[in-house]
């Protein structure tokens, strides 16, 4: 299988030639919003979490496992991928990390800050611009 060099932006993200046999030690990954200042260490920056099985995201987005659920292996009936939660993502538009608060991003196909919805409505399709102007009114 032929791979692509990783992009700088993906600094500290587990590596994708470790194999699942292989220890991999935890990293730690600071994720803060820039509009709210929501500030936490996440467990991986990509789209296809380790620990989240079979889930691919539509965009590299900072995940951390969910502190609240017992680990996967104590709940064995339950999906493995309802152990996580999505933190934010890099707006689309400006490369400004947000969280997924309503208050802070909209999701349209790519996540997109507050401000770059509102300065960007027109571009949107009319029925979206409509859920914009309403969620940050």
């Amino acid at each position: 299988m032929a791979t692509t060099s990783a992009p700088s932006s993906t600094v500290g993200r587990e590596s994708a030639a470790s194999s699942a046999s292989e220890p991999t030690a935890h990293l730690s990954i600071p994720f803060r919003c820039e509009l709210c200042g929501l500030s936490e260490s996440c467990d991986y920056r990509g789209r296809r979490p380790p620990f989240a099985s079979k889930i691919e995201l539509p965009e590299e987005c900072y995940v951390m496992r969910d502190p609240f659920a017992p680990p996967p292996q104590a709940v064995p009936d339950k999906p493995a991928s309802e152990h996580y939660l999505l933190l934010g993502a890099d707006c689309h538009s400006c490369r400004r990390t947000v969280c997924k608060a309503s208050e802070c991003s909209f999701f349209y196909g790519a996540t997109f800050c507050r401000q770059c919805s509102v300065q960007r409505v027109q571009e949107f399709p009319l029925e979206v611009r409509s859920k914009i102007k309403k969620q940050f009114s």
